[in-house]
């Protein structure tokens, strides 16, 4: 499970237009994949690769 670095709260998925984002269940702050691209677990990177680009800003 990817934790929130700030409060250890779990990460979830967020997709927007143009954006995917990772969103702190706990604190509500939101994070660049790349922020957080050291904590990518098997879920979440299963997850990210249905997508064919990210957009990193």
């Amino acid at each position: 499970m990817m934790k929130c670095p700030d409060c250890r709260g779990k990460l979830e998925i967020v997709r927007a237009c143009r954006k995917v984002a990772m969103k702190c269940g706990e604190c509500g702050r939101e994070y660049r994949i790349h922020e957080v691209a050291d904590q990518i677990d098997e879920e979440a990177e299963e997850a990210l690769g249905r997508w064919t680009a990210i957009v990193y800003d």
